[in-house]
Parts: C-alpha cells; sequence; structure tokens
C-alpha cells in the first residue's frame, strides 16, 4: 500500500498539474451543486420543475456532444475543455441573478454546453498525457479523488454561506458567484499551465477534411462503441434516479436545515476521495472483472437498505457508504471502456458516452424530479437498486467480453 501511495508521486507533470488544478473546479461545482437546487426553490419553482429544468440540461448535453467531439482534435482538447470552464461558469452567474424560468433555461443551457466541452475532453487529455493503461486508471481515479475531496470542501462552504440570515433565497446567490470566480480563474490556469499536446504525425490528417475536422463517416461508431455506450446510459440513469436531486431528498427526507445538509454532503466528499484514492489499490489487487462485480452487488444491497425506514443514526453512515460504493463503480467502470479505446477513438467515443449518459440520466432526472414532487423521499433508492441489477446484468453479458480482450 506505502508502494502504491510513492508510485502516485511519480505520475507524468501533465498528470499532476491537472490534478493540481482540479482542486478549483472540485470547489466551484461543489459550492453550485449543493446551492442550486434550493436557489431555484427559494425562486418559486416546484420541484417537477426543477426536474424538467434538469432534463432538458442534460439533453442539451446530449445533442452537442457528437459535434463537440468532432471538433476535439481540430481546436484541441485543452482549449474545448478551458472554454467548456468558462461557459460553466458564465452559468453559475447567469443563475445568480436571474429570476424567472426562461434565465434558468438559459443559464441551464450554459452550463449543460460548458459540461460537455469538460465531459469530452478531460478524460482523453488526462490520459494523453499518461504512458500506459495504469497511469490512466491510477490518473482517472486522482482526478476523481481531488475533485471530490474539494467539492465536499465547496459543498461545505456554500452551506454555510446560505445559512447567513436564515437561509433567505437572496443568500444563495453569494455561493454562485464564488464559484462563478473560482472557475474562471480555473479556466486561465489551465490554459496557460497545462502542457501542449503532443500531436502524431501519422494520425494528424487521417480522416480529416478541410482544416482538420473529422468526416462523420470516418468516424463511425463500431459494436463496442454502441454496446459500451449503452452501458453508460444505463449506469448513469441508475444513479440519477438518486443522485440528481440528492440535496432535495436528504433535505427533506431527514427535516435538516441547509447547514446540517452541506456538512452530510460534505463527509461524503470525504468518502468519495478515500473511495477514489483508493479505487485503483482495489483494481490491481483483486483484478478489474472481481472489484467490479463485488461493487455491484454492495452497492445494491445499500441502495435496497436505504429505501427502508431508517433512522438517522443508520441513515447516516448508509448513506456515506452509498456514496463510496457508487463512486468506486464509477470509476472502475469510466477509466475501464475509456482504456478499451486507442486515442484516436476515444474522442467519439467520449461523444457517444456523453449522448447516451444525457438520455439515460435525463429520464431517471425526469422521473425523480416526479417522485420528490409526491413527497416520496425513499422509493428513488429502490429504483436504483432495480437499474443497478439491469446494469449489471448488461455488464456480464455484454461488457465483460470486450473489455477484457481490449
Amino acid at each position: 500500500m506505502v508502494a502504491y501511495l510513492l508510485d502516485l508521486l511519480r505520475l507524468p507533470i501533465g498528470v499532476r498539474r491537472f490534478l493540481m488544478t482540479e482542486a478549483l473546479y472540485g470547489i466551484g461545482i461543489g459550492m453550485y451543486t449543493l446551492v442550486l437546487n434550493l436557489h431555484l426553490l427559494a425562486s418559486g419553482l416546484r420541484e417537477d420543475e426543477i426536474g424538467t429544468l434538469a432534463s432538458v440540461g442534460i439533453l442539451v448535453m446530449g445533442a452537442s456532444a457528437i459535434p463537440i467531439a468532432m471538433s476535439a482534435r481540430r481546436f484541441g482538447r485543452k482549449r474545448l475543455l478551458t472554454a467548456g470552464i468558462g461557459m460553466i461558469a458564465t452559468g453559475c452567474a447567469l443563475y445568480a441573478f436571474g429570476g424567472s424560468l426562461a434565465s434558468f433555461y438559459l443559464a441551464q443551457a450554459f452550463v449543460s454546453i460548458g459540461l460537455t466541452l469538460v465531459e469530452t475532453t478531460e478524460v482523453q487529455l488526462l490520459f494523453h498525457y499518461c504512458a500506459s493503461r495504469k497511469e490512466e486508471t491510477r490518473a482517472y481515479s486522482l482526478m476523481f479523488a481531488v475533485f471530490t475531496a474539494f467539492a465536499g470542501a465547496g459543498t461545505l462552504a456554500a452551506g454555510r454561506m446560505s445559512g447567513i440570515g436564515g437561509g433567505e433565497g437572496a443568500n444563495y446567490r453569494i455561493p454562485l458567484l464564488i464559484a462563478a470566480g473560482l472557475l474562471i480563474v480555473l479556466c486561465i490556469a489551465r490554459g496557460t499551465w497545462l502542457p501542449a499536446e503532443r500531436r502524431s504525425p501519422a494520425s494528424s490528417d487521417a480522416g480529416r477534411t478541410w482544416q482538420g475536422v473529422p468526416r462523420w463517416k470516418d468516424m463511425k461508431p463500431g459494436r463496442s462503441a454502441w454496446v459500451l455506450s449503452l452501458f453508460v446510459a444505463l449506469l448513469g440513469g441508475a444513479f440519477a434516479l438518486s443522485g440528481s436531486l440528492l440535496n432535495v431528498l436528504v433535505k427533506f427526507r431527514m427535516d435538516w436545515t441547509d447547514d446540517r445538509v452541506s456538512l452530510l454532503l460534505a463527509a461524503n466528499g470525504f468518502v468519495l476521495f478515500v473511495s477514489s484514492l483508493l479505487t485503483p489499490y482495489i483494481v490491481e489487487r483483486f483484478g478489474s472483472h472481481a472489484a467490479i462485480m463485488s461493487v455491484f452487488g454492495v452497492n445494491v444491497i445499500l441502495f435496497s437498505i436505504l429505501y427502508c425506514q431508517v433512522p438517522a443514526w443508520l441513515f447516516i453512515p448508509l448513506f456515506l457508504m452509498r456514496g463510496g460504493g457508487s463512486t468506486m463503480l464509477s470509476n472502475m467502470v469510466d477509466s475501464r471502456l475509456m482504456s478499451a479505446f486507442s486515442d484516436r477513438e476515444r474522442d467519439l467515443f467520449a461523444g457517444m458516452r456523453s449522448i447516451l449518459r444525457s438520455i439515460g440520466s435525463s429520464g431517471a432526472t425526469f422521473a425523480a424530479g416526479w417522485i420528490l414532487a409526491g413527497r416520496d423521499y425513499r422509493l428513488p433508492f429502490l429504483l436504483t437498486a432495480v437499474a443497478l441489477l439491469l446494469a449489471w446484468g448488461y455488464y456480464v453479458r455484454w461488457v465483460r467480453p470486450i473489455v477484457n480482450g481490449a
């Protein structure tokens, strides 16, 4: 274990710089995630309207994924990544100053396109700085570990800020604006400090038309890309059933104040950090397949228990264990799926993954909004357990043969 931790410090310079700047991203997104739904509720929106807004935002992500993926090699992953961070910052500011439903949809469009730019470039850029599959697995888990640790800090800070003055709606604007400022700083830092991408002469012009734009017929996805993307959609939808409106679910199920919710979510962020840090060690120690199968089973059990009516003293540790299990499963799957493709194929898979994940998450988020509008704060956990069972069977039947042969 000690040798494993020491090896993490020897990752390439590009990976280390990426991870250091990831802290700002975690704080900004942590603040935004905690207060956004509460800000919308304070602004007069109902739970089902918030669910619809989130669903539309996810669909925007899906619609923009392929054009962005096709542009990644022309404009560079680093440029698109920094542009995406800037758009998220703009969306945060628009949410803070907006007061109408139309302004919230505009803000969500900026955030959604920005998130798509980030999600379809960050993993490929991070892996581009790596020299082996082992480094890729470690770098991905460390990225998520840093993100979740600092997202927890951002969540805790936002909860304290919004609690000042009794948690009135106007107070939610403060953490939203601070999140926007931190993301602008991150945009500048990554644009100037991350190493430039290396371009392969053998592949720089392959499959391209005028000015290097990839042709769709040269990016036609194969069976493996479709199978793995559908798996991502199923898994993303499963977690979105309970995770898309998690702060609202916890707040009203436990009847807690904002600062108590933020404290629990901050603790959850620490659990996610530890889980992400340990994920590569577990995969290397027990093997990818055994680890994924075990974590699938643990997740199904935890979500099933959380559906039951349990007291707060039992709900809290189970909730934190759920966060750790979900993170481990997501990290194991995401890094393994991306590593199954060559560098040249990863942009297309990232676009497809984003589209299919958006479709799955959008439907799940819309359903979660309607469930919470009916004041049922337990059913999302049961539905998550059922969806995870389906994803587990899909993994065994179709995904495992592909990733094991990669």
